[in-house]
């Protein structure tokens, strides 16, 4: 019977969340232009870039106001001027992003009066300056990309003619994953605008002159105008959802929380919604599609079926590859997230239920309580980032790994896991990793599992 834990231990131990300026900072990456301020000390910086710059292998620039020991005392208001002074007149930008730290929010500098005394000293400075609130002891970095995305769309937005445009609020994906939504809605001819696309900017090229500002990403033009699109569909009810609300109230426009269109039924419901808002028909390159990943899924189940799995990460993705693990015949037996959310472990068990999966799902939790777990119930696979390579080795189990970071393997900020041809892709993944681990030691578990059908078709045929 599906159940949802709470973790009660106080300290964390090997926790699957990072610090909540990484998602702010990802956010910003998404706007052309925009330049982070982090408003703490120098680590407060460096960390997030250093976790970026593994996971996407792209430079992360990011300032920092510095805050020492003397700051700490008695405030960083100078600090933050000068910063602001400074990465407006050195770097051009078209938005400044200020987010706050432990630090900064501890001795109680209120960014947003800064900022308007910064306003009312500098009249020639007339590009957006946001204050985003991201202390790491409240969320994640999540929370961090949420409170960016609730921010903006507080902020920027202002009506006019309507643009025939739909807006996407993709949440905390992958730029491949960016760039396959971007796809699918090519091919039914639908204009989106994201909030935010940071797809190049954190997978760009190499150019002979380098640009200002990384190529790509949403203008602060286009954000204004996002108040007169057709509607708005967040893609992660988590990490955008409050956004999308906010939107559709304040320009009375359609909105859509739907859940990460991983797999078939919840790529189907993506789809759908899309050609409800737009008018658009779902293309026959599409249906193709779909045919493809239904056809992996049962090419797949000969290896898949009847075997248990563990996915743990950021809420929204967990749910969509427990679904998508249950479409492939596995058996998911663990779910969890760092993340305090009530509202997504209800809506996970009702889709447990829905499923009729035997689902532990574990809320605000971490992988220690999560390897505990494994030791006791074992698992064939394990399904998540790099954090649960220590869980894998022990264990002897083959680890699926998606989300963020990625920090021991290549070119995963590349691979798209959403729609038809990404759940196509992470099909592929887990059965190969199964089969790779399987094979260690001699095992060859192809053969087996092809031995095993044919001897039980045989017995059957007696």
């Amino acid at each position: 019977m599906s159940q949802i834990l709470k973790q009660k231990r106080q300290v964390a131990i090997n926790p699957a969340r990072l610090c909540a300026p990484i998602g702010a900072i990802m956010g910003a990456m998404g706007v052309h232009g925009a330049i982070s301020i982090v408003h703490g000390s120098q680590g407060c910086a460096t960390y997030p870039r250093h976790q970026m710059a593994r996971h996407f292998r792209e430079p992360i620039e990011v300032a920092t106001t510095s805050l020492t020991e003397r700051t700490t005392v008695y405030g960083g208001r100078e600090n933050l001027l000068e910063a602001i002074k400074n990465v407006y007149t050195r770097c051009h930008p078209s938005m400044i992003v200020v987010m706050s730290t432990c630090l900064s929010e501890t001795i109680g500098d209120d960014i947003p009066g800064i900022i308007l005394d910064f306003e009312e000293l500098n009249p020639d400075v007339e590009v957006p300056i946001i204050s985003v609130k991201t202390p790491s002891y409240v969320g994640t970095h999540i929370t961090g990309l949420d409170n960016f995305l609730t921010e903006i769309v507080t902020r920027l937005p202002e009506k006019g003619e309507a643009n025939d445009k739909l807006n996407i609020i993709p949440g905390w994906v992958s730029p491949g994953d960016i760039r396959e939504i971007k796809a699918m809605l090519r091919k039914m001819e639908v204009a989106p605008l994201f909030l935010t696309d940071y797809s190049d900017p954190l997978d760009g090229g190499v150019y002979l002159q380098k640009p200002p500002h990384p190529k790509g990403g949403t203008s602060v033009e286009e954000l204004i105008d996002s108040a007169n699109s057709t509607g708005v569909i967040a893609l992660q009810r988590q990490v955008g959802g409050k956004a999308a609300e906010t939107l559709g109230k304040r320009f009375e426009m359609p909105s859509e929380i739907l859940p990460m269109p991983i797999g078939v039924e919840n790529t189907d419901r993506f789809l759908q919604t899309v050609s409800e808002m737009t008018g658009k028909s779902v293309s026959e390159e599409l249906e193709d599609e779909r045919a493809r990943l239904l056809d992996a899924i049962v090419d797949a189940h000969m290896f898949m079926t009847g075997l248990k799995v563990a996915v743990f990460g950021d809420p929204d993705n967990v749910s969509g590859l427990v679904r998508l693990c249950a479409e492939m015949g596995l058996e998911p037996r663990y779910a969890l997230t760092s993340f305090d959310s009530e509202e997504w472990g209800i809506e996970l068990l009702g889709v447990a239920e829905e499923m009729n999966m035997d689902l532990e799902i574990l809320v605000k939790s971490d992988l220690h309580e999560l390897h505990e777990k494994i030791k006791e119930d074992p698992v064939d696979i394990l399904i998540g980032n790099s954090k649960g390579k220590f869980i894998a080795e022990k264990e002897g189990i083959p680890l699926v790994r998606t989300g963020f970071p990625i920090e021991d393997r290549f070119g995963y900020q590349r691979m798209a896991v959403v729609g038809y041809r990404g759940g196509i892709n992470l099909v592929g993944e887990i059965v190969n990793s199964y089969l790779d681990n399987g094979t260690k030691g001699g095992k060859d578990v192809v053969s087996n599992t092809l031995l095993e059908s044919l001897e039980a078709e045989d017995a059957g045929s007696r």
